[in-house]
């Protein structure tokens, strides 16, 4: 025997539009638990069911601007959802338009991102789920042969670590940026049937996470941390590489942003090994105000000051 056709990672397409093309450690699972039992007194199982199923797509993505158009800080319901395999050849792919290749359509989902990771000097990646709901009808992941890929291939777009201010003053020497959405989600089924029938945010506790070569936390936070003041809380940003150049300029609205008005600032650590710069990891847990507001807002058109 040989191996006679492999297949490469395509486009994730959500709906309005929506496509995913720069995508890494892009995983399918049909989530399978299964139910096995033997009888009494047996030494092997006689009996094997799946137990519960629970689809599920996970990816990374430099595709910041892209997300956070489509999904946001509090995640989004989809239906109609694409993902596609392409077909690879000796010398290559096969052309997109040869009905060759693979599709997997996800009929319903919840879509959500856990982390967003935004690095100096380096391409920052989110973390996103597409977690799988039964509509009643159709199949969580329905598979489909010889199709033609969707459009062409894009660039995408990447984004390094920005500015962080923390009650309006800039934090100097920032490193890295993590914005976690502590999204938790609720998935349920009724009846006995195979696949969950309701999938959706069940809570979020949204924090803002950076690391600086200043040593900021004891002179600035205190050992008990700082209140955010209510009115400019803590503004994080993602600052947008140029194709074919260096960077947008900070006045052009292709940023991203991301704030929090309400919560406060915690020291984490100052960390330091042998003649190494020192830094320091500041841990913002953001909280509302108002009852159905996310503490974190989001843009991904924003401009840097």
């Amino acid at each position: 025997m040989s191996i006679n056709t492999i297949h490469r990672l395509d486009k994730i397409i959500l709906p309005g539009g929506n496509e995913f093309a720069v995508l890494k450690n892009a995983k399918w699972a049909a989530g399978i638990q299964s139910l096995i039992q033997m009888p009494a007194g047996g030494t092997y199982p006689m009996f094997r069911a799946n137990q519960l199923q629970k689809p599920l797509v996970t990816f990374g993505t430099t595709q910041l601007d892209v997300l956070l158009t489509a999904v946001g800080a509090d995640g989004a319901s989809a239906s109609g959802i694409n993902t596609y395999f392409k077909l690879a050849g000796v010398a290559g792919n096969v052309a997109r338009a040869t009905a060759t290749h693979m599709k997997l359509a996800v009929s319903l989902a919840c879509v959500h991102w856990s982390t967003i990771r935004l690095t100096n000097q380096k391409d920052g990646e989110a973390q996103v789920q597409i977690t799988a709901v039964y509509d009643g009808v159709n199949a969580p992941f329905a598979y489909t042969g010889s199709v033609a890929l969707s459009g062409s291939l894009v660039s995408g777009s990447f984004f390094g670590a920005g500015p962080v201010y923390i009650n309006n003053v800039l934090i100097p020497g920032i490193q890295e940026i993590t914005i976690d959405s502590g999204i938790k989600l609720v998935q349920l089924s009724d009846s006995n049937e195979d696949f969950d029938t309701f999938v959706g945010v069940e809570a979020a506790n949204p924090s803002i996470t950076f690391k600086t070569l200043e040593l900021v936390n004891w002179a600035s936070f205190g050992l008990q941390g700082t209140v955010l003041d209510g009115v400019h809380g803590i503004a994080a940003y993602g600052r947008k590489f140029s194709n074919f150049g260096s960077r947008v300029a900070a006045g052009t609205a292709q940023h991203l942003k991301f704030q929090g008005l309400y919560g406060t600032c915690i020291p984490m650590d100052s960390d330091g090994s042998g003649s190494n710069p020192m830094s320091d990891t500041v841990k913002v847990e953001l909280a509302a105000n108002a009852d159905a507001v996310n503490p974190l807002s989001v843009s991904a058109a924003s401009t840097i000051p």
